[in-house]
């Protein structure tokens, strides 16, 4: 596999020769450095990593059947240890998902920013 690289030619706008000596738009000379390669989907490990997980729980589960009472201010209730841990564990999921989601919006608005200033510069070179 070939691997191509950006030229100072195709950041200013003029045409780039390919390897096969055709001269190729800087438009299609840098779509093609943004190629993607996708090697798999990563669902056997998933699979597994979960399975894992989910024996680790049933363990957990099997071990802290024991009741507790909890008191928060003017709450006082019973439940079994093993409920609290995976309250506690729930809450900490939805808070990552929370912030992940955040950032992955943050993240794509810089990258969307980004793509319309590089247009707006091509077409100003274009002009």
């Amino acid at each position: 596999m070939t691997r191509s690289t950006t030229t100072s030619s195709e950041m200013s706008g003029r045409a780039v020769l390919s390897p096969d000596g055709i001269a190729v738009p800087p438009t299609t000379a840098r779509a093609a450095t943004k190629e993607r390669v996708f090697v798999g989907t990563g669902l056997f490990w998933g699979l597994i990593i979960g399975v894992v997980l989910a024996i680790g729980v049933l363990i957990l589960a099997a071990q802290n059947t024991a009741s507790i009472t909890v008191t928060f201010t003017a709450w006082d209730f019973s439940t079994p240890l093993i409920v609290l841990i995976l309250g506690a564990i729930l809450i900490g999921v939805v808070f990552a998902e929370l912030v992940g989601l955040f950032y992955r919006s943050r993240r794509r608005r810089t990258q969307r920013d980004r793509d319309h200033l590089e247009r707006l510069q091509q077409s100003q070179t274009l002009s």
